[in-house]
């Protein structure tokens, strides 16, 4: 592979997403650098990883306060009127306040590279950390919102302003897919924040969305561009290859590599040789890219989807179990090649991948939900329902779960329970549209027109304009 310094022809840098990073941009799982970096005021204004670090040693440049201050000035920053500790201490560090660490493997404490205003007013708001209730830790974030209020002002300064338009779209709140529209639209937002609100309104996706995924491929970076075209991959086809078309020849590998996957639904183009030859060659390319990767299942799980989509089942057979011999127990392996079995009507050996999989992960909830999907296609509803509930016991943090168990048992002529079940996840998710839906058909069909259109109206507070 040619590092020429191109990152995107050659990486495909994580977004930050709930499971990796709080709604502010700062890290919560184990991350790189790289991606808080992208969230900085520093990197905006071309500041780079060796105007602070050696690029050989990846020592500091100077000792703590002094590199900083290579930039700003110390007779304004490195003040107690500024750090509000006494100078020298710990709490006097630059790093203390803008660089937080959070311990990664126990012993492994890392700086958060988005160098940010601490904004504890937001930890009470958005379920934020901040630097410093870290410290401060039998103190509250409201207490340290009013010792930052009393120092510097009411106002609130910051370079990312990000953070409540993710907070929201995860949350579901009204107006969320809008938030999430005008900031991945918002010019003055980081690459890697426009990126993330573009893969953010996948739950959202219609039509009122597919503007904002169309605004999103002409981006001049090339993540936004990726992004927008990894959500692509849950449109409808028609919209997967009017949008994608124009990104087979992009500039940027990723893209390029990104497109393939969204057109691999594209039938073959006939007498069309020129349009043959580019998608063939991006085919190809999706493939090499995935090849690199060999080793991992993941890889190989993402040809058999790709090969699926190009109707080749041979080849995307071979790829689904290429990747259980690589890791007998990866379940979305095991889920994927069920469902290709599905679609070629093979039930049979369809319930021996999900009962071989239940017998290595016992209890998985893909696993059991997948099985009673495929009980219900066999005419076997009594039996779906145990397995659809124990899906839903087992991950509770899934509404899909308690959506699809919730309608099985309505629609066995259970309509209370049903109706109790969705009402109960309704009461975690009040936000989720199939929820929603749900309870307004049925309530709609038993007569109940207020109930009916309460729920209706919940459902269209959520949904984007069209």
């Amino acid at each position: 592979m040619n590092h020429d310094g191109r990152l995107f022809d050659t990486h495909d840098i994580a977004l930050l997403s709930e499971h990796l990073y709080f709604a502010d941009g700062q890290q919560r799982d184990e991350v790189y650098d790289i991606g808080s970096f992208l969230q900085s005021k520093m990197h905006a204004h071309g500041v780079t990883c060796s105007d602070c670090h050696d690029p050989h040693s990846g020592q500091l440049r100077a000792p703590g306060n002094a590199v900083c201050a290579q930039c700003h000035a110390t007779a304004k920053y490195d003040l107690p009127a500024h750090t509000l500790h006494m100078a020298g201490s710990a709490g006097a560090q630059c790093a203390a306040c803008h660089m937080p660490t959070r311990n990664y493997m126990v012993i492994d404490p890392r700086h958060d590279h988005s160098i940010r205003i601490p904004r504890p007013d937001l930890s009470a708001k958005l379920e934020t950390p901040n630097a410093c209730t870290d410290c401060h830790a039998n103190r509250s974030a409201p207490w340290a919102a009013a010792i930052i209020e009393h120092a510097f002002g009411p106002e609130r300064k910051g370079f990312q302003k990000f953070a409540a338009a993710l907070h929201d779209g995860r949350i579901g709140a009204p107006g969320a897919a809008a938030n999430l529209m005008t900031l991945a639209n918002d010019a003055e937002s980081p690459a890697i924040v426009r990126a993330t609100a573009l893969a953010d309104l996948r739950p959202y996706l219609s039509a009122g969305v597919m503007p904002a995924l169309e605004a999103g491929l002409a981006d001049p970076d090339p993540m936004v561009r990726g992004a927008a075209l990894d959500v692509l991959l849950s449109a409808p086809p028609q919209e997967r290859i009017r949008l994608a078309l124009g990104s087979i020849d992009d500039p940027s590998a990723i893209v390029r590599i990104k497109a393939a996957r969204v057109l691999a639904i594209m039938p073959d183009q006939g007498g069309d040789a020129a349009l043959r030859a580019q998608l063939d060659k991006a085919f190809a390319e999706y493939v090499a890219s995935q090849r690199a990767n060999a080793d991992r299942p993941e890889a190989h799980l993402n040809l058999g989807l790709f090969y699926t989509e190009r109707r080749d089942p041979k080849q995307a057979e071979a790829e689904y179990r290429a990747a259980l011999a690589l890791q007998s127990d990866f379940i979305p392996a095991e889920v994927n090649l069920a469902d290709f079995y599905r679609s070629y009507s093979r039930d049979v050996d369809a319930e021996k991948v999900l009962t071989s999989g239940l017998q290595l992960v016992p209890g998985n909830a893909d696993l059991l939900h997948a099985l009673g999907l495929l009980r219900v296609r066999q005419g076997r509803v009594a039996e779906a329902l145990p397995l659809f509930a124990a899906a839903m016991r087992a991950d509770p943090n899934n509404p899909r779960y308690a959506y699809v168990y919730g309608v099985a048992l309505h629609d066995s002529s259970q309509h209370s329970q049903g109706l109790a079940v969705l009402e109960r996840a309704l009461a975690r998710f009040p936000r989720n549209p199939d929820l929603l839906a749900a309870l307004a058909a049925y309530a709609r069909d038993a007569g109940d027109t207020d109930r009916a259109q309460a729920y209706a109206k919940r459902l269209e507070a959520i949904s984007p304009a069209p």
